[in-house]
């Protein structure tokens, strides 16, 4: 209960103030913004090269005020994360990532913008650059960011000479209604077969059953991403069924290297569907261009 010698008053308190680096803060800062060099301390007792610079060390507490070394702008990345919300003291815009990057020559790594991969793509070990800033601040964004100095690398699938028969590769989803709805959406096909559960009891099937191209489409991740894998060509896909798909049957879709044709070099696979009582609901064959070698 308010008593009734108090009061509110609506409204907001600024409190400004300004942070002093220090003089080994200050020397780092002075020398991004004059001369573009990064520069560390270096602990003459355990060797170890810390950037950005301290005054002591943290692990034998030597001075080292007066041990500087120049560090090359290069480094590599041993942590990041993504930053995806927004707040009015962010540098960029996000998403962007934020990565700690330990310089070539330095021991210890520092927090900064990493740009030139994609956020699906970045991963720890990528080689970066510092790139500054054009507009000088006199504060560690006088590097603008760290650029990635090397493209990611592509990982392929098994190439022709990679593929051995008997190789194999499987892929396992159960089948909701939900899915059987979002592929109608996706395939036109609203046969009341599998969408009326009062028209499929008059089928012999006696209630609703996936279509028979959606567990059929679960051998394409097995191609596509296992085997042979990424870049693979598929050229030819036939099926038939054996049994129907009800709604919660957990469909496991197998792929087996059956035949390598070396004129053309492509691959003969076969396929088989299998349901979680082991029941083979389909099988098949396909006929592929493995991914080719990237140089």
């Amino acid at each position: 209960m308010q008593s009734s010698d108090s009061f509110i008053v609506e409204g907001k308190l600024a409190l400004p103030y300004q942070y002093f680096a220090g003089r080994t803060g200050s020397r780092f800062i002075i020398s991004l913004r004059d001369q573009k060099t990064i520069m560390g301390v270096k602990c003459n007792t355990c060797n170890t090269v810390f950037t950005p610079p301290r005054s002591t060390c943290e692990r034998c507490f030597a001075d080292l005020t007066d041990n500087w070394v120049e560090l090359k702008h290069t480094g590599t990345v041993t942590n990041f994360t993504v930053i995806r919300y927004e707040e009015p003291y962010q540098p960029v815009k996000p998403p962007y990532i934020m990565g700690l990057i330990r310089l070539d020559g330095a021991d210890t790594p520092f927090a900064h913008i990493v740009k030139g991969v994609q956020v699906s793509q970045m991963k720890t070990g990528l080689r970066v650059k510092a790139v500054f800033a054009k507009k000088t601040t006199s504060t560690i964004m006088d590097i603008d960011h760290f650029m990635v100095d090397e493209k990611p690398k592509i990982e392929i699938g098994y190439t022709y000479d990679e593929l051995e028969i008997g190789m194999s590769a499987s892929f396992t989803k159960t089948i909701s209604e939900t899915d059987v709805y979002l592929f109608a959406g996706i395939s036109g096909d609203f046969n009341p077969m599998h969408l009326n559960e009062e028209f499929a009891k008059m089928t012999p099937f006696g209630t609703r059953i996936a279509h028979g191209a959606l567990p059929q489409c679960l051998i394409a991740p097995v191609l596509g991403m296992k085997l042979p894998g990424l870049g693979t060509v598929a050229l030819e896909i036939t099926t038939r069924f054996r049994a129907p798909t009800y709604f919660g049957d957990t469909i496991t879709a197998t792929a087996e290297i059956a035949e390598k044709l070396e004129k053309k070099r492509w691959v003969k696979l076969s396929l088989r569907w299998t349901n979680q009582k082991s029941e083979l609901v389909a099988e098949g064959s396909a006929l592929v261009i493995p991914p080719t070698p990237m140089s």
